[in-house]
């Protein structure tokens, strides 16, 4: 086919593949080199996100400690990664799709993927100190139109965390004159950290003021600056132990007594009075007997359930009107993780094509 055979009214052709998938604009890339620079563009790179910013897809990895890890999405067709992993692997977040993650909890080295066009792009260490613990969240600065991870990261026992942040568009690390505004022990981080708002959030709980309650601190990606967030007002004996992102909007899980968990949502960000309780689940809801871990993922039948990951081992779909759990999967694996995020065109290299 030449570039002359199809003609279309301006604006018609980019209207009709921005709403194809990924691996379709793929394959028509081969087509003609007037659809290959298209799809190339900045333009319709972009112009393809926004339209796909509207599906969430699901993507989890399975597998428990001794056995093989495969990703697949809830078709259950496994999807092979074009790197290997040798452990559980620990996903930072995940931003117009592009997905960060790590070979698990002891690997410090981490790389940004596209499961899309499968492209991944090993991330490099920072320079200094070598860390001993490290923080790591994947995030999206709108004023430099970058994406970045920034790194929480101590390298002695003062719990004193220093601030880095990679840039995709420079491909460096950078680091932050001011350090993180409280000192915490690691296990008092609950959570690599949720990025809403233009802003990488984190829970901790102070050192030396651990009976002040947990905190929320945000690290704004356009200005580098620190600020706190107004958290929801708590029945008695409830505690925040962990945040999540729920359609664009930051979310707190908070627990009670061990066996009882509640998920708020803020409505309007920054705005104190606009949590709202989106689900009370006790334990009668819950896959395991143990003490509940639970991860908003997306809502379903148009808002009217919600899917939520729990204890990393199965889901549960719960019902937002009558306010109570309706169904249960668990996976075949004694250990999954799952996140969200959409197909996307979006390059990690300069001058990639997206093939």
């Amino acid at each position: 086919m030449s570039d002359s055979d199809v003609s279309f009214p301006a604006g018609v052709l980019e209207d009709i593949l921005s709403g194809l998938p990924v691996k379709s604009l793929l394959r028509f890339r081969s087509v003609s080199k007037s659809l290959r620079a298209l799809i190339d563009s900045t333009y319709f790179v972009n112009l393809h996100m926004q339209r796909s910013m509207k599906t969430n897809r699901i993507l989890y990895f399975s597998g428990d400690s001794h056995g093989p890890i495969t990703l697949r999405n809830p078709s259950a067709v496994t999807l092979e990664t074009p790197f290997e992993l040798t452990a559980f692997p620990l996903v930072y977040g995940s931003c117009h799709g592009l997905v960060c993650l790590s070979n698990g909890p002891d690997d410090l080295s981490i790389l940004l993927w596209n499961p899309s066009t499968r492209k991944y792009k090993p991330i490099p260490e920072p320079l200094g100190d070598e860390d001993i613990i490290a923080f790591d969240q994947l995030g999206y600065d709108h004023a430099s139109n970058d994406y970045k991870v920034v790194r929480l990261s101590c390298t002695d026992s003062t719990m004193v965390f220093r601030v880095v942040v990679y840039s995709l568009k420079l491909d460096a690390w950078q680091l932050v004159e001011q350090d993180f505004p409280s000192s915490f022990f690691p296990v008092n981080c609950y959570g690599q950290g949720v990025f809403v708002n233009g802003a990488v959030h984190w829970l901790v709980n102070q050192i030396p003021f651990p009976d002040k309650g947990n905190l929320i601190y945000a690290f704004d990606l356009a200005t580098q600056s620190f600020y706190t967030v107004p958290q929801p007002q708590y029945p008695n004996n409830f505690s925040a132990t962990n945040l999540g992102k729920l359609d664009g909007r930051l979310c707190v899980i908070c627990t009670h007594e061990v066996s009882n968990v509640d998920v708020w949502v803020m409505c309007e960000y920054g705005v104190k009075e606009s949590w709202s309780n989106l689900a009370a689940l006790s334990m009668n809801d819950m896959i395991t007997q143990a003490p509940p871990t639970v991860k908003p993922l997306i809502y379903t039948k148009k808002g009217r359930d919600v899917l939520l990951e729990v204890h990393k081992q199965g889901l549960i779909d719960y019902d937002l009107q009558e306010k109570r759990t309706i169904e249960r999967w668990t996976g075949d694996a004694s250990r999954i993780c799952m996140f969200v995020y959409q197909e996307s065109l979006v390059p990690l290299f300069r001058n990639e094509h997206v093939v």
